[in-house]
């Protein structure tokens, strides 16, 4: 696993990351600053000059009340990961409704949907 892909990984889990995708972390001490090492996005805490430990920190809270502390869990990540869940038969059937129209239209304009496919 390279560099990059460890970071995506570590971006899309459900735990509570300093780098979060919401802009909802956020450090009662107000140390916490984001830096770029090289390709990397860094979350930084200035008050023990070392990388943020995130959801692991005393100080750690969530603006928008989604962290779940001694886990680490964020609500939000965890929502949006339950609508992503949707099998190909239930897009399928999402679709259909759609697909009918655009059959009829073609109809109309005197296409045969078997010839194009």
């Amino acid at each position: 696993m390279t560099v990059r892909t460890k970071e995506l990984v570590y971006f899309m889990s459900v735990k509570c990351t300093p780098i979060c995708p919401f802009r909802a972390f956020y450090c009662t001490k107000r140390a916490l600053t984001i830096r770029r090492k090289g390709n990397r996005i860094i979350a930084f805490c200035s008050w023990i000059g070392d990388e943020c430990i995130g959801y692991k920190c005393q100080y750690a809270t969530c603006s928008r009340h989604a962290l779940i502390l001694p886990d680490g869990l964020c609500k939000l990540k965890m929502r949006k990961q339950r609508k992503r869940e949707t099998s190909i038969e239930e897009e399928a059937t999402k679709l259909e409704p759609q697909f009918r129209s655009l059959r009829q239209k073609l109809r109309k304009l005197s296409f045969d949907l078997e010839k194009l496919e």
